[in-house]
């Protein structure tokens, strides 16, 4: 390894941003590891930044695994500083995660039991598949795809296991019901339900958080993928030690499409300063390794009957910006539209187009977005003009 940038034109970035996308990664070769010593090794290095930048893109974890398994605790070069930090993070999901999963086993016991249908949707599918350890991946809520005319079975399962539609008091022991004006917003915007959630009782899990989509595409995309389709496609699966149902593979990917674009080009994620994490781009990294020759052509028809070229590609570009490997050329090139100005746009779908001045992995390390996009955005529209 002869220079300490894991990829092209990451030079310019901060050691600690250069550590971490080298970390960001399942397994480490020989090669990743030497690089990573080296970046751990700079006088440079702001450890604070490192450890801030690993919990936001949601890394912790994995660092954690990493920083045991290879040893970087260990006196000599690359040493990380408070290792139990890492490795601590690491355990404490695997805690948290055995407590999510049986939870949710036992939602799907019940929503079988009841006949719902209901496919599960990123979460513990990637944890227990590609990950292949439910504690390197860190997981906020379950996501189920359901048919919208099963909502009102749903809920009421949800409600008989404690769950109610809000947002978890300060007091961390009840649900607050959202406010009339969120209700009608969703409903009129968004091609999900409200969430539900309940209290954990316990630090490790202080709410669990059930999301119900009814289709993998916004309602102002133009485009609409409804749950009930993707479940007549839907595949046997176990999932949290419990028999259960998954996207089929090009669906599972699409939706991942859709999900990763959704939140990188949405004001309210932008705001929230979770547009975008490298979780979400190794996810579809990982998922995409597992495609072959047939597997990319049956998933490019479906992205054809979706009409899907330009979200998909969004998001694969971008998955080849920080994983080169992962998305197969060809792919990319067939996918690739005329006029790529709009991977620099977010904001279409809230009437309030605008374009990012601050290149991608610049931005990828943005401590903060100074609101919705601050002074890295140029306005391309207004909500009077959309």
């Amino acid at each position: 390894m002869t220079t300490d940038a894991p990829l092209p034109g990451t030079d310019e970035l901060p050691s600690h941003a250069r550590l971490l996308l080298a970390l960001a990664r399942l397994h480490l070769d020989d090669g990743h590891l030497a690089l990573v010593r080296s970046l751990a090794d700079r006088p440079d290095l702001d450890w604070g930044a490192f450890t801030d930048a690993a919990a936001r893109h949601k890394l912790l974890p994995l660092v954690g695994r990493h920083v045991h398994r290879h040893r970087l605790d260990r006196k000599g070069p690359g040493t990380f500083p408070y290792p139990w930090v890492f490795s601590g993070a690491y355990l404490a999901n695997r805690e948290r995660n055995h407590a999510l999963s049986d939870e949710f086993g036992r939602i799907f016991r019940e929503f079988g039991a009841a006949g719902i249908r209901y496919a599960v949707r990123k979460g513990f599918t990637l944890a227990e598949g590609e990950y292949g350890d439910p504690a390197l991946r860190r997981m906020t809520d379950l996501d189920l795809l359901l048919d919208r005319a099963d909502a009102a079975r749903a809920r009421e399962v949800l409600e008989r296991l404690g769950y109610l539609q809000g947002n978890l008091a300060a007091d961390g022991e009840r649900v607050e019901p959202f406010s009339r004006e969120t209700q009608v917003f969703w409903r009129l915007n968004l091609s999900q339900q409200l969430p539900y959630r309940k209290s954990g009782h316990r630090a490790a899990v202080p709410e669990f958080d059930v999301d119900l989509t009814h289709d993998i595409f916004q309602k102002k995309s133009g485009r609409t993928a409804p749950a009930a389709e993707l479940l007549d496609r839907a595949v046997p699966r176990t999932v949290c030690g419990t028999d259960s149902w998954v996207p089929d593979p090009e669906d599972r990917l699409l939706d991942l499409c859709a999900h990763l674009h959704k939140e990188a080009t949405s004001l309210f994620f932008i705001g929230e300063n979770i547009d975008l994490q490298i979780a979400k781009f190794l996810d579809v990294s990982l998922v995409v390794a597992r495609l072959d020759e047939e597997g990319w052509k049956s998933f490019l028809t479906r992205v054809e009957q979706y009409d899907a070229g330009a979200i998909v590609y969004y998001t694969l570009h971008f998955v080849d910006r920080l994983y080169p490997d992962a998305v197969p050329a060809a792919v990319l090139d067939r996918l690739r539209p005329d006029d790529l100005g709009y991977l620099d746009e977010f904001g279409d779908l809230d009437g309030q187009r605008a374009r990012w001045s601050l290149a991608f992995l610049p931005r990828l390390f943005q401590s903060s977005r100074d609101g919705e996009a601050g002074e890295s955005a140029v306005p391309l529209t207004t909500g009077a003009d959309a």
